[in-house]
């Protein structure tokens, strides 16, 4: 078995090139319900040109479908997979739970690719969607090789895993920054990237950094580790880069292919990319030292000398070489960003490129200063890997008979009372050559082309012939395709459970728990409790779980499923229910959308579906497997001392696990209380999510939660220090 190459494809134009460069599969999206809405993205018109050319180059298409769906979109989603099932798309990639469910159970002919986004991060988490009959996993990019081994050796799903591209600082599904802070929601596909800038780290309250990129990682880059990862018999290694241009994707692709087809080969073209310092992430075990720069957060590019200035000019010593139109970082009271219009030899002539020495001039001033090319504008690729065409042409009667062959395949079409006796200049040969080269949309190139010797005592029109390539063509791309059927609709059958209105509550440590214990209401705490990265077994009947693993372990037990689902819409609601008692609704729902969930429903099923909402607490904007801590030199205090990080606006407690995993809080409280009364008529639980809060206000926030249960007017709400979060605003 070989590993599929899997490439970005942000535009038609990119993804073709990836392709004829050697990419065995492509991952794209469309104007909707992906993952990278500001990329130029493909029409429903070039998704069927590209699944056509894949098909006859043997290479798949997936196509992401992988933000999450509200209400009002689900329709239009399952119109939109069942017309890319009809194009012939080979597989999907999904996130949201309702999709996922559609895809496997009633569009059984295109592949279910579960996305990175749901946080596939071990073998546990594989086998659950492995009993749900999805064919991929796309592995969280925090996975070890040691996990990838471990699943490899004790599952048969299919796994893809990233091999190089812009990390995600956060386990990606569960960062929540970008939305409350802007609406635009990563979830969503349409991430602020508030990772990539400033921040300042304090103490106790005391600041302890300068501002800096404390939470921008640095760029993937697997090369030296794919013979190990080939070794695995990983399934699928996977390009990040659908917002890059075309010489970044080529570049990448072409060096990846060399590297899997020769594990000795070597290359410096990863350098002269768009890149950030590279790190080789956490698939080789690495440290936080290595994963974020938090000195820069743009591109790094090549080194490439010395600058020093010479009168005028600039003179510049090169250890890598130069051209024309490159662009230039260079390094020294300041970044200066340069394109190179002109390059001067030593007898200060113009040239077009240099190894060793050159002088430029810049409208700079500096003395002396470091310089990088950031951009290579004349990379040279080979030429498109494009299959061989052979066309023999026969006539019967008025009608031409057209036999094409290539990789041992043939086909043959009858275009039918096209030929004319001509009255002066017939046909010949070169008229055919010409018109049937005119390959460039498709996956050929014209290899031979015979004609019959009678050809000349005939006329054709140009247009025809040109018709005649068309129909052929299309020909060899219907041979190609299946029927489809597309399986009758329906939600899961679910029973009712009837429970009282009731409030729950989680802690996060045991002065927390030990505070609220005698107030005789539910608490989830260590042994009923699965965090988002802990996946275990538990002991207890009545649990909380916030992965999906968790679910495949205690598969037997009352379970209520954690925010970390991300429950959106009522159709998720009715699947996860089929797994668990109560689901936890996602946080970024407004008021306005709960009601509609609820109510659409209650209109399917005709009673009410048990939901937890958190009504209070610290919201949880990230969660990483980095520690920001760590990283500036306090590794060891943070249990021991109060941090946070700030920019211009606000502060963001750090919250560290036992187990080294940072939750970056919200510094406002979504405080929710008052809105209990009207938000009963539609949820069933609702939670007090504890995490910073000292045992006293613990306490004080229960009580005011019981009071208004009871139906008690409590003033519960405090503008300096709490926020509604989404309750009034929709996520874009």
């Amino acid at each position: 078995m070989t590993c599929e190459l899997l490439a970005p494809a942000g535009s038609y134009n990119i993804g073709l090139a990836a392709l004829y460069a050697g990419a065995d599969a492509l991952y794209l999206g469309l104007d909707r319900f992906g993952a990278r809405a500001y990329a130029k993205n493909f029409t429903l018109e070039e998704l069927e040109k590209i699944v056509n050319i894949a098909n006859v180059l043997g290479k798949k298409i997936y196509v992401t479908c992988n933000t999450l769906i509200k209400d009002k979109e689900l329709q239009d989603a399952y119109e939109l997979l069942n017309t890319i099932y009809k194009i012939g798309v080979h597989g999907v990639i999904t996130t949201d739970y309702a999709l996922i469910n559609y895809v496997i159970n009633f569009l059984p002919q295109m592949e279910c690719h579960i996305s990175t986004q749901v946080g596939i991060k071990c073998l546990e988490d594989v086998n659950y969607f492995t009993k749900l009959k999805a064919k991929r996993s796309v592995l969280a990019r925090e996975t070890n090789i040691d996990e990838i081994k471990r699943i490899k050796e004790n599952s048969k799903m299919p796994i893809e895993v990233f091999i190089h591209g812009a990390l995600c600082v956060s386990y990606s599904g569960n960062c929540f920054f970008s939305s409350l802070l802007t609406l635009r929601s990563g979830n969503r596909g349409r991430c602020a990237q508030n990772c990539r800038r400033e921040y300042e780290l304090y103490k106790d309250g005391e600041l302890v950094s300068p501002k800096c990129y404390l939470l921008s990682t640095k760029d993937l880059n697997s090369f030296s580790l794919i013979n190990d990862l080939k070794e695995l018999k990983v399934d699928s290694l996977k390009i990040e880069g659908r917002m890059k241009d075309e010489t970044y994707v080529k570049t990448l692709v072409t060096s990846y292919r060399h590297k899997l087809d020769d594990s000795s080969f070597k290359t410096d073209l990863l350098d002269k990319i768009f890149h950030r310092e590279y790190t080789k992430g956490f698939l080789n075990n690495a440290s936080n030292e290595s994963i974020c720069n938090i000195s820069r957060s743009g591109n790094v590019g090549q080194y490439l000398g010395t600058l020093v200035k010479k009168n005028n000019l600039y003179e510049l010593h090169l250890e890598n070489p130069l051209k024309l139109k490159d662009r230039l970082r260079i390094i020294a009271d300041k970044d200066y960003y340069i394109d190179v219009e002109e390059i001067y030899d030593k007898k200060l002539n113009k040239i077009n490129a240099c190894d060793k020495f050159c002088y430029l001039k810049l409208n700079i001033n500096v003395d002396k200063a470091q310089v990088y090319i950031i951009k290579n504008r004349n990379l040279d690729f080979p030429e498109p890997n494009k299959i061989p065409l052979d066309v023999y042409l026969s006539i019967k009667e008025n009608n031409i008979l057209v036999l094409a062959s290539f990789n041992n395949q043939y086909f043959n079409i009858e275009e039918k009372n096209c030929l004319t006796l001509a009255k002066t200049r017939g046909l010949n040969k070169n008229d055919f050559i010409k018109q049937f080269q005119k390959l460039q949309e498709t996956p050929f190139y014209l290899n031979c082309i015979e004609v019959p010797s009678n050809i000349n005592n005939y006329f054709l029109a140009v247009s025809q012939i040109n018709n005649i390539r068309r129909n052929l063509i299309n020909a060899i791309y219907n041979s190609y395709k299946e029927k489809r059927v597309i399986l009758d609709f329906k939600l899961p059958k679910l029973t009712q459970m009837i429970h009282p209105h009731k409030l729950v509550i989680t802690c996060r440590n045991k002065k927390q728990y030990d505070a609220l214990k005698d107030y005789g209401y539910k608490i989830y705490f260590n042994d009923n409790y699965t965090n988002y990265n802990t996946v275990k077994k538990l002991d207890q009947d009545d649990l909380l779980v916030s992965n999906y693993g968790s679910i495949f372990l205690n598969q037997d037990k009352n379970l209520t499923l954690n925010k970390e689902f991300n429950c959106l819409n009522y159709h998720s609601l009715a699947h996860f229910l089929t797994v668990s008692n109560n689901v936890t609704l996602s946080q970024e729902l407004s008021q306005k959308e709960i009601k509609e969930l609820i109510t659409n429903f209650y209109n399917h099923y005709h009673f009410l579906p048990n939901t937890t909402l958190i009504v209070y607490g610290h919201m949880t904007l990230m969660t990483l497997k980095y520690c920001p801590i760590k990283k500036l030199g306090y590794c060891g205090t943070c249990h021991k001392a109060n941090f946070y990080i700030k920019d211009d606006t606000s502060f963001f407690p750090l919250l560290t696990d036992n187990n080294c995993i940072t939750s970056i809080l919200n510094g406002k409280v979504t405080n929710l209380i008052a809105e209990i009364k009207d938000l009963a008529k539609y949820i069933t639980t609702f939670r007090l999510d504890f995490t910073i809060e000292s045992s006293d206000e613990c306490k004080r926030i229960l009580e005011m939660a019981i009071d208004t249960m009871n139906g008690k007017n409590v003033n519960s709400f405090n503008s300096k220090t709490d926020t509604k979060g989404y309750l009034k605003r929709e996520i874009l």
